[in-house]
């Protein structure tokens, strides 16, 4: 039995996030994202139906850092055409900047255009499918290391 685990991590999710390295991508997905379609088929994927993305989001970065090697190591893709944010964008600033994590962030979450966050798509390590349900709900991590 292990103490002080968010009840939200899965053992599934927990080993994922300790098999992955430095600069290894995650993708939280809303529950409208298939993420069987998603990544390399070596990547791990990880089911938490029943958990919102800003849940698991600060569950993951209390236990990994994020990436300060690069500009953008948190990002979400923009709506389209003109589509309002979803609430869910402002939840996740909140855990952004409520984390430890947040220093390596001074500009905070990257936001892009659609097409661009979905650029990472093929090169995923972790792909984690949510109970998000607010559409554009999908937010990109990259992994970094403990100094």
């Amino acid at each position: 039995m292990l103490k002080n685990i968010p009840t939200c991590m899965s053992p599934d999710l927990l080993y994922a996030l300790c098999s992955i390295g430095h600069g290894s991508k995650i993708m939280i997905c809303d529950s409208n994202c298939d993420i069987n379609r998603l990544g390399p088929a070596e990547a791990f994927r990880v089911r938490l139906d029943g958990v919102r993305g800003p849940e698991i989001l600060e569950a993951i970065l209390k236990f990994i850092p994020v990436d300060d090697y690069i500009k953008d190591p948190i990002r979400i893709g923009l709506t389209d055409d003109g589509r309002p944010q979803p609430p869910v964008w402002e939840k996740y600033e909140e855990v952004v900047k409520n984390s430890e994590e947040a220093c390596k962030l001074p500009d905070g979450i990257h936001y892009m255009k659609s097409r661009e966050f979905w650029s990472v798509a093929d090169d995923l390590d972790l792909i984690i499918s949510t109970g998000e349900t607010d559409p554009y709900g999908n937010i990109f991590v990259q992994k970094g290391v403990i100094k």
